[in-house]
Parts: C-alpha cells; structure tokens; sequence
C-alpha cells in the first residue's frame, strides 16, 4: 500500500480532489483501505458518495471493502441515495470479480447476491428494491 493521500477528512474539498487524481491515474486498487476509511466516514456524505463511486474503478476489491459495501447497502438507518449507490458500487465489483483469477473472488461474488437477495427478502422501500433487482440478475 501507499503511503496515505487522503488524510485530513475534515479538509473534505482536497480529499475529494485527491480522490479523482486516484481515479484518474488508475490507482485505487493500491489505496482501499483509504477509500474504507471514506465509506466508514459518518460525518460528510460527499465522501461516502465519491467512496462509493470510486468503487467502480477497484479493479480488485478487497474483502473489507465489498463488506462494508454491503453494510452501507443494508443500512436501514441511512438515506436511500446513498443505499442505492451502494448496491450499484457492489454490482461494478462484482463483474469484476466474476473475471478475476484471485482465490476469494468467487466467494465475495456469492457474498454480495446473497445480501441482495436478503435485501430484496426483506420490508424496504420501492426505490431500493428496484434498484436491487436491476442489478442482481448480473450477479448470477
């Protein structure tokens, strides 16, 4: 891992800036545990949003971050928004993995259909679960 980037959350507008450098130059496969700490961030929404919107460029998502993923998701306290962002971030990891060589792949796939479909088992509102079952047919 690098050494960290995005460092000061409460300078937010940098971290932000930095965040799309990262993204830009392809590299946020290096710097997880930096956009983990952005997804378990509770005081700014923006940084949770752009975590999870750069989720779709992780070429190797790390287990912490498809669980945390999944825990944003499931979250009945937290906005819809961000729950949606969430299952569509989940569905970019998860055709990443559908083609990855790595060992714990195929395992972290079968993670994320499950809680979808949990997702979709239980009392939650329309938008989350039509979002939800737009995205789980690719989970299969």
């Amino acid at each position: 891992m690098d050494a960290p980037v995005l460092d000061n959350l409460e300078e937010w507008g940098r971290v932000l800036e930095e965040l799309d450098h990262l993204r830009r130059d392809r590299i946020l496969d290096r710097h997880q545990n930096e956009i983990l700490r952005l997804l378990r961030y509770r005081d700014n929404w923006r940084l949770r949003e752009a975590a999870l919107e750069a989720l779709h460029d992780v070429q190797k998502p790390s287990e912490p971050v498809v669980e945390e993923t999944c825990r944003i998701m499931m979250n009945e306290e937290l906005y819809y928004q961000v729950r949606v962002l969430a299952a569509e971030a989940l569905a970019a990891m998860g055709e990443r993995l559908a083609t990855s060589r790595e060992p714990h792949s195929s395992e972290l796939r079968r993670q994320i259909g499950q809680r979808m479909q949990e997702l979709l088992d239980s009392h939650q509102p329309p938008i989350l679960h039509q979002a939800v079952r737009r995205i789980l047919p690719t989970m299969r």
